[in-house]
């Protein structure tokens, strides 16, 4: 297989989000420093987007990167998304981009490189956790390595064996055998996955690099070496710790010092101005207030930046501007932006950005912890693993469902709609400003919501404008049902005639007819008849409009497999089953919502069963009676018998410890 250039795995595009989103503001203009403050990153965030890029692409300059522009390609049934009880997928044709479509680009890039459900563990509770980029391990007190997160490189599959020390870097994973060998696994584009052979006392895995400590207290590192992060000193050591692209070590007599990538200078950029032109007063105020303190020290952590804690319990930081907190710590981990701390009564503290929701630790008493780049796991006295923040993509309340009773719920891409029994509605995650008024029906699409008023008039919002005021355009009669997906939007008149208005023109003609229900998935749609028939039309990709005949009471259109519930009770599902979606568990039920890549269903018992995908937790469902449920992209919303509202899933892969471990 031809080697990949540097950097991380590949990500089903070309770029990733985060990159193309350096890359808009590259072309619009500006120094790494002014783009980083457009984008409420660091300026060596935006170094690194940028020089992953130059690296894939194989360009030489950012003139290239800023002309570059995407190949054309085969659209792909990559998107996905859902609607209200009748949940459904979607595709966006070649080409379109915005605001609109970007929401459920991410859902479906994240959704697409997740592992299928995690085998069970084992577990008999936690020594120690480890945070990579986007995923994370924990060390057993048997001696096994469990990993959990993102799986695009093979990081999460560790090997069998007992260990002593554990260690999660970007994309790859390193940790030492009771017999002190190191075994690495992941992500080895830059070599950071070859370790040397001998005997080791403690092994840290970077962001593409790693280092390792050997029992003589000698440091040897390995992999991308485009900092000088491998290049290590001469001298015998205590401890080591990989960063982003820089290391930092202990030497025996407790003094810290660095290599790689300068601190320094990056801070300046920010600080001072734009590279090459900065003020040399301030450059100078800064090398002083940014070197490295003297010691000696018992711990240090190096992410983005590095910290250490004195003999003494106080923390002190060098290249970045947070903040550490005060008192007396055992230990420190930095992410990007913010670092936390394990104070020694066993509390955790952490400071600095807050955007991922990485530094609301919770309460307790801890262990060990580690922080990655926008999330923390820690371990708490009894060997259980809590995790908390997530990647920027990722943080959306969806499963903060509001109080109240209601009479529906709809989950879609990433956001979520319920009508309150008085006719109002309430929407959480992402999501415009709705209407008001009294409404009889609400749909949640991919970043768009549509609702009947209770006169049957259509009301759309969110998405983009053109496309709103073409739903106005195209449907403007009185309904009784609506079913929204991300590429076209279908409505039951009150005669029970079904009309459609499709989006970028894929959705086509309805056939003539009377129905009694509706269901709009990615590229087709499905009605259900009078008669109890099941009607679909538009893509037949994977089988999702083969609806096998029958009688049967509803109907559930998704991304790629459709779902309905037979006059008998039973379930029927029909399309893609990469993930088991199809899979219908035996017995009677009252419902079925077909989500993204997950199936769920009412026994008719009032019992909720969920099924396929479950990467993010959203076939996780709680105990209890429902009396309605909506599976969206990757959550899951239902109606318990009281009328309240409870929704699950969407949780970060990286920060979802697995059940035996918490």
């Amino acid at each position: 297989m031809e080697p990949r250039g540097r950097g991380r795995p590949r990500h089903p595009d070309i770029l990733t989000p985060a990159e193309r989103r350096v890359l808009d503001e590259l072309r619009a203009g500006g120094t790494n420093a002014e783009i980083a403050v457009r984008l409420g990153i660091s300026a060596d965030g935006v170094k690194y987007h940028v020089s992953n890029m130059l690296g894939k692409l194989e360009l030489e300059n950012r003139q290239q990167l800023a002309a570059w522009r995407e190949p054309p390609r085969e659209r792909r049934r990559r998107w996905l998304f859902a609607p209200p009880a009748v949940p459904f997928p979607l595709k966006v044709a070649a080409g379109v981009t915005g605001g609109t479509l970007a929401v459920a680009a991410i859902v479906v890039a994240i959704l697409l490189t997740l592992p299928r459900d995690a085998e069970p563990v084992d577990a008999d509770g936690a020594v120690s956790v480890s945070t990579g980029r986007e995923h994370s391990c924990a060390l057993l007190e048997s001696g096994a390595i469990v990993c959990w997160g993102f799986n695009s490189a093979g990081q999460t599959d560790a090997p069998e064996g007992r260990f002593r020390a554990l260690s999660a870097g970007g994309w790859h994973t390193c940790a030492i055998r009771e017999s002190g060998e190191i075994a690495c696994w992941g992500d080895n584009a830059d070599g950071q996955t070859d370790a040397p052979a001998g005997t080791f006392r403690s092994v840290s895995a970077g962001g593409i690099h790693s280092c390792a400590l050997r029992e003589s207290g000698e440091a040897v590192c390995w992999g991308n070496n485009t900092a000088g992060q491998t290049d290590a000193p001469a001298g015998a050591f205590r401890s080591v710790v990989a960063g982003d692209d820089h290391t930092c070590a202990l030497r025996e007599s407790g003094e810290a010092v660095c290599w790689g990538r300068d601190l320094l200078t990056t801070e300046a950029e920010v600080r001072c101005g734009a590279s090459g032109q900065a003020n040399r007063e301030c450059i100078e105020g800064l090398r002083a207030e940014m070197a490295i303190p003297a010691g000696p020290f018992r711990s240090v952590g190096a992410g983005t930046y590095a910290c250490a804690v004195r003999e003494s319990g106080e923390i002190v930081c060098w290249g970045n501007t947070v903040r550490a907190p005060a008192g007396a710590f055992l230990s420190v981990s930095t992410g990007d932006q913010y670092l936390c701390a394990l104070r020694q009564s066993g509390e955790i503290a952490c400071r600095g950005s807050n955007q991922f929701g990485q530094t609301d630790a919770p309460a307790g008493i801890f262990r060990s912890l580690s922080a990655g780049p926008t999330h923390v796991c820690a371990v708490r006295e009894s060997g259980a693993v809590v995790c908390w923040g997530g990647l920027d993509e990722w943080q959306v309340p969806l499963a903060q469902s509001p109080a109240g009773t209601f009479r529906s719920v709809t989950a879609g891409a990433e956001h979520s709609c319920a009508l309150r029994e008085s006719g109002e509605f309430v929407c959480w995650g992402r999501t415009d400003d709705a209407p008001a008024g009294i409404y009889r029906a609400v749909s949640a699409g991919a970043s768009h919501t549509c609702a009947l008023r209770e006169t049957g008039e259509l009301e759309c919002w969110g998405g983009r404008a053109g496309d709103r005021a073409r739903l106005r355009d195209d449907l403007t009669g009185r309904y009784r049902a609506v079913s929204t997906s991300v590429s076209h939007t279908c409505v039951l008149t009150e005669a029970g005639e079904v009309e459609c208005s499709g989006f970028y023109g894929i959705s086509e003609t309805p056939p003539p007819g009377l129905f009694h229900a509706v269901s709009a998935g990615e590229d087709y749609t499905c009605a259900l008849r009078g008669s109890g028939e099941i009607e679909c039309w538009g893509s037949n990709a994977v089988g999702e409009s083969d609806a096998p005949p029958g009688v049967y009471r509803s109907v559930s259109a998704s991304w790629g497999h459709t779902c309905a519930v037979r006059e008998s009770g039973e379930l029927a599902c029909w399309g893609d089953n990469d993930y088991g979606q199809t899979d219908v568990p035996a017995g009677t039920f009252t419902s079925v919502s077909a989500g993204g890549i997950h199936t769920c269903a009412i026994r008719q018992s009032g019992e909720l069963v969920c099924w396929g995908n479950n990467a993010l937790g959203q076939t996780d469902a709680p105990a209890g009676t429902f009396r309605s449920v909506s599976a969206g992209a990757a959550h899951t919303c239902a109606l318990r018998e009281t009328g309240e509202s409870e929704c699950w899933g969407y949780e970060h892969p990286a920060a979802r410890v697995p059940p035996d471990l918490r």
